[in-house]
């Protein structure tokens, strides 16, 4: 991991060029691939559809064979073990109590013969993309179907890549929330079809869901035709914790950032060199007996970071500048902390407050900013599926008050059609 040290004098630019260098070339030569992909979909829907499904997933699928079939979604009945699915059942409903209180509330106004109306709606329709292959997860599906359904989206399309088996627990989820619509495509393909459209898969409003490079740029370049949730990138965290903290439990949280990706990040902020020299000596303990031991240790060394501070509330700066997609507060000064942060997506408190809870079971959402993005945006969620409108009435009296205002401000702007507008209806 690499050694920053807070009282360096240009401590910040350093920091911000290794934050920086981590998003370079992610997307190197994808998006012009992802750019034919995409015209060949719009041009040819499915037969598209059916030649990136065998070129890609290896997999030879008819059109019929797109929408998934009823024998395939119920075969996970026998594949599951019921006391696991009983703890994605808890997740559930911990995700929708929480959730629940984020739906708005219309409001309005009137006053002097003018009522004006804010009024939420659920999107119509909404495209959710869910990775298969080595990389399934249950858990994100749970996440970005939770606040579509208290929206009340009416029309939620799922998809998926093509698979011999796939993971039984995703096929139970899609009972357990009654989709009707899932089709088993994946890539940029298959987020092609949710934007334009196909002869089989019409199209939807808004896309959601997490993918790989190819899936992140595909929803870049139709973002217009269609809404999109947000650009994710690897996943990260900082942890704040000194020498009156556990060093086994803060090396566990950092190597459950890294073994996500090898450009995930995990940065360590503290004000003691033994007690990082520790953290350091556990996580190279710990990583030898985990099965993705290699990916643990790409990804520390290309992105890992331990910064030394002298004050340990001279970490305040330096988090709201990171703006990390995760920040977990061993510390005592923990309230304290908090306080001052405005950028991060999602905050951990105490010692077991590790981030996996947050993954999984206790109701916030997983899906958040990453790359800095903290700092002008959220987490996923309810308002995420929904639109606001508003609604204008007026009466004689109040265009009476308010119509020379009009016509004065329209004749300085130029715009003598909407003078026009207002005044032909003076009596």
């Amino acid at each position: 991991m690499k050694i920053l040290k807070s009282s360096n004098k240009n401590f910040i630019n350093s920091l911000n060029k290794i934050l920086s260098k981590r998003g370079e070339n992610l997307h190197n030569n994808i998006d012009k691939a992802v750019k034919n992909i995409l015209k060949e979909v719009k041009d040819y829907g499915d037969e598209a559809l059916i030649k990136y499904s065998k070129k890609f997933d290896k997999i030879d699928l008819k059109i019929e064979d797109l929408l998934l079939q009823k024998k395939v979604r119920n075969s996970y009945k026998k594949n599951i073990n019921q006391k696991i699915f009983n703890s994605f059942l808890k997740t559930i409903h911990n995700v929708k109590k929480f959730h629940n209180l984020q739906k708005p509330k219309d409001y309005e106004l009137s006053s002097n013969g003018v009522k004006i109306k804010s009024r939420w709606n659920p999107i119509d329709s909404v495209g959710l993309y869910i990775p298969g292959g080595k990389h399934v997860y249950p858990s994100s599906f749970i996440m970005n179907v939770v606040p579509a359904v208290i929206a009340g989206v009416k029309r939620i399309v799922c998809v998926t890549p093509p698979s011999k088996i796939i993971n039984p627990y995703i096929l139970a989820l899609f009972d357990q929330f009654k989709i009707q619509e899932v089709y088993q495509i994946g890539g940029p393909q298959a987020i092609a079809a949710l934007a334009f459209g196909t002869e089989t898969i019409k199209p939807v409003n808004k896309i959601f869901g997490p993918g790989n490079h190819y899936v992140t740029s595909a929803k870049k370049q139709v973002f217009g035709k269609v809404g999109i949730d947000l650009i994710a990138g690897p996943s990260e965290i900082v942890v704040v914790a000194n020498e009156s903290n556990n060093p086994s439990w803060v090396a566990t949280d950092l190597i459950a950032q890294a073994e996500h990706d090898i450009n995930a990040q995990s940065i360590l902020i503290t004000n003691s060199d033994k007690f990082a020299q520790k953290v350091i000596e556990q996580i190279n303990i710990f990583k030898k007996k985990l099965p993705k031991e290699n990916t643990i240790s790409k990804s520390l060394k290309n992105n890992g970071i331990v910064i030394f501070v002298k004050n340990i509330l001279e970490s305040i700066d330096i988090i709201n500048n990171i703006a990390p997609e995760h920040l977990h507060l061993h510390v005592k000064e923990k309230v304290r902390i908090l306080k001052n942060i405005s950028n991060a997506g999602c905050v951990f408190m105490g010692e077991y407050s590790t981030e996996a809870f947050g993954d999984y079971i206790v109701g916030s959402n997983h899906i958040l900013p990453t790359f800095g993005s903290s700092k002008y945006s959220s987490g996923l969620g309810v308002l995420d599926f929904m639109k606001r409108n508003s609604i204008v009435q007026i009466t004689s009296k109040g265009y009476k008050k308010n119509q020379n205002d009009v016509q004065q401000m329209a004749a300085v702007e130029g715009l003598y059609a909407h003078k026009l507008s207002v005044k032909i209806r003076q009596n």
